[in-house]
C-alpha cells in the first residue's frame, strides 16, 4: 500500500503533458463545442489520468509476466513483477519449504533480478499485506480528483498551460481555450464597426457582448463560441487591446490609450544590476513601512484594514504613477493575460472619478499626474489607497498637512548641472515622509538631466557618493540615512533601495553607524 502511494504521488509531482493528453483535451473541446477554462481542462485531464492509472493497474494483473503476490504458488523459471520494487521483473531460481508455525504450507522462493544479488520471498501465504498492494483504497488521496488538484494545482496548471500554448491550433482568450480551426470567421467589416464604436466611446472600454450587439454580429452557432471567435478577431487586430480585469473581457482602442501606458516613462526605466540580495534583507527590513518599490522582491506590508499608505518617490511623482510592488499588486485589479488593465480611481475627498491603468508587465499604475498637480503633492507626500466597494474601483486620498509652511529639502540645479540640496521653507499641502520629501521647484530643468541621461552615464556608485556628499551637508554630524539617499538618487536616476544599500555597505570611504545611518570616514581613518 505504501509503495503504491509513493509511486503515484511522485507521478503527479513529475507529470508531463503528452500527445495523448492533448488529443484528450482536443476531443473534449470538440464534444463540448464551447471554449473551456484552464481549470476545467486540468480537472478533466486529472480525472482522465486517474482512470488511465486504474486501467493500467488492472492490465498489469493480466500481463504476460505474473504479479508477485505472497498468496500464490510459483514454479522454477516463472518471471514475476514485484509491485513493492516498482514492478521490477525477476526469475524464480529455486523453491523450498519454509518453516513458520503460523503458516503450515509456507514456501520460500529465490528470485534473480537483472542487477544485484538474488532475493528471498515468501509464497503460499493467504494473509499478507502485499496480497493487496495493487488495490486502490477508497481514501487514497492520489486517486482523489479534488485532492490532487488542490495539492498539485500550481505545477500542473503551469505544465498544461505551457503545452497548450505550444499547440498552434489551440488559442486562449481570457483564460479559455478552443481549437482555432473550429472558430467562426469574423468579417473585417465588423472589426471596422467595432473601431468606430470604441472611438465614439473615447476609446472604451466596452465588453465583447455589448460590441457584438452594436456591430450586429450574428451566426448560427453557440453564443459563447461566437463571442470567443469575436474576441480572437479583436485580439489579432493591433487596433484593439483587451484591458479587462480577471473574469471580464473589455476592449479599448490602442490609439487612444495614454502614451505612458503604452510606453514606460523615462523616469521609471531601469537597467537591472545583478547583486546578492540575501545580505541586504536585514537592512531592507529597517526601511519605513510606507516605502514601496516595484523593482524589489522585498516589500513592505499594507495595513490590515485593506488600506496602504505610500510615500511617493520622485520617478512616480513625475510620471503620475504608483509602484506596483508585491503588496500593491494585491490591491489593484489584475488579469489572466491582458498586459494593461483599465480601472477607476475614486478621489475620496470630493467623490469624483478618473481613469487608472495597471501596466502589469512593467509593474506600475498610471493615471495620477493631474491629481498630484491639482493637490500640490511633492515627492515624499503620503498617498493613501484602498479598495472601493465595487470591484475595479480604487479609492485614493491624502491627509492634509497641519502646517502651511515647512522646512523641507529642496533640490536646486547649478549651471554646471550639478545637484544641490538645501533646507528651504516651502508651502506644503499634504502629510509627508520627512526622509523621502524633496521639493522640486524646476521639474523642467531636471527633465533635461533625465532626457540627456547625464547621471545615467556614470557608474551608480559615483552617483550615490555624489548625492550622499550633498545630503551630508544638511546634517551637523554629516550623517545620511539610507532612505534619504534612496530618495535623493532617484531625483536623477532610477534606483531601488537594495542597490543603494549594496553600494553604501561596499564603499571603502563610507562607515555604517547603525539604524541605516551612514557617514563618510575621516581622511585619517
Amino acid at each position: 500500500m505504501l509503495a503504491s502511494n509513493r509511486i503515484i504521488e511522485k507521478y503527479w509531482q513529475n507529470l508531463s503533458v503528452k500527445d495523448g493528453d492533448i488529443d484528450f483535451i482536443y476531443n473534449l473541446l470538440l464534444e463540448k463545442e464551447i471554449p473551456l477554462s484552464t481549470e476545467i481542462l486540468l480537472k478533466s485531464l486529472i480525472n482522465y489520468r486517474i482512470e488511465q492509472e486504474k486501467d493500467n493497474s488492472a492490465k498489469q494483473l493480466h500481463s504476460k509476466n505474473n504479479i508477485y503476490f505472497p498468496r500464490d504458488e510459483f514454479h522454477v523459471g516463472d518471471k514475476l513483477q514485484f509491485p513493492s520494487l516498482e514492478m521490477k521483473i525477476g526469475e524464480v531460481l529455486t523453491i523450498r519449504d519454509g518453516f513458520n508455525p503460523d503458516f503450515e504450507d509456507l514456501k520460500v522462493i529465490e528470485v534473480k533480478f537483472e542487477s544485484g544479488k538474488p532475493k528471498i520471498f515468501a509464497s503460499n501465504i493467504q494473509e499478507h499485506p502485499l496480497n493487496h498492494i495493487l488495490d486502490i483504497p477508497d481514501d487514497d488521496p492520489n486517486y482523489d480528483l479534488d485532492l490532487v488538484y488542490d495539492h498539485h494545482q500550481r505545477y500542473l496548471s503551469d505544465c498544461l498551460e505551457t503545452s497548450l500554448t505550444n499547440n498552434e491550433d489551440l488559442v486562449k482568450i481570457a483564460g479559455n481555450w478552443f481549437p482555432r480551426s473550429l472558430l467562426i470567421d469574423v468579417h473585417i467589416g465588423h472589426l471596422n464597426l467595432a473601431e468606430a464604436i470604441l472611438e465614439e466611446a473615447n476609446g472604451g472600454p466596452i465588453s465583447t457582448h455589448l460590441l457584438m450587439e452594436q456591430v450586429d454580429l450574428k451566426a448560427n452557432a453557440d453564443t459563447k463560441l461566437l463571442e470567443f471567435s469575436f474576441d480572437l478577431a479583436l485580439q489579432d487586430d493591433k487596433r484593439f487591446d483587451e484591458v479587462g480585469p480577471s473574469g471580464e473581457t473589455l476592449w479599448f482602442l490602442n490609439a487612444m490609450e495614454p502614451d505612458s501606458v503604452k510606453k514606460v516613462p523615462i523616469y521609471l526605466k531601469y537597467r537591472e544590476n545583478n547583486i546578492d540580495h540575501l545580505p541586504l534583507v536585514e537592512y531592507l527590513d529597517l526601511f519605513e513601512k510606507n516605502i514601496f518599490d516595484e523593482l524589489e522582491e522585498w516589500d513592505s506590508h499594507g495595513d490590515e484594514n485593506d488600506q496602504i499608505i505610500i510615500s511617493l518617490s520622485y520617478p512616480h511623482w513625475r510620471s503620475g504613477t504608483l509602484p506596483l510592488s508585491n503588496t500593491l499588486e494585491k490591491m489593484f485589479p489584475t488579469a489572466y493575460e491582458a498586459p494593461r488593465v483599465k480601472f477607476t480611481f475614486i478621489n475620496e475627498a470630493v467623490n469624483d472619478q478618473f481613469p487608472g491603468w495597471v501596466v502589469r508587465q512593467h509593474k506600475y499604475v498610471y493615471g495620477l499626474k493631474e491629481w498630484y498637480q491639482e493637490n500640490n503633492l511633492i515627492p515624499g507626500s503620503l498617498v493613501i489607497v484602498k479598495k472601493g466597494k465595487i470591484p475595479g474601483e480604487i479609492l485614493i486620498k491624502f491627509d492634509k498637512s497641519r502646517q502651511n509652511k515647512e522646512w523641507v529639502k529642496t533640490v536646486l540645479i547649478g549651471s554646471d548641472r550639478a545637484i544641490v540640496f538645501a533646507m528651504l521653507k516651502q508651502s506644503i499641502s499634504a502629510n509627508f515622509n520627512e526622509r523621502m520629501s524633496i521639493v522640486v521647484p524646476d521639474p523642467d530643468a531636471l527633465d533635461e538631466l533625465w532626457n540627456k541621461k547625464i547621471y545615467q552615464k556614470e557608474p551608480l556608485e559615483k552617483t550615490a557618493l555624489r548625492i550622499m556628499r550633498e545630503l551630508s551637508k544638511l546634517n551637523p554630524q554629516g550623517q545620511v540615512h539610507a532612505q534619504e539617499l534612496y530618495a535623493g538618487i532617484n531625483i536623477v536616476r532610477r534606483c531601488p533601495p537594495s542597490l543603494v544599500l549594496h553600494h553604501l555597505l561596499g564603499a571603502s570611504t563610507v562607515e555604517y553607524l547603525g539604524d541605516l545611518y551612514f557617514r563618510f570616514k575621516d581622511k585619517d581613518e
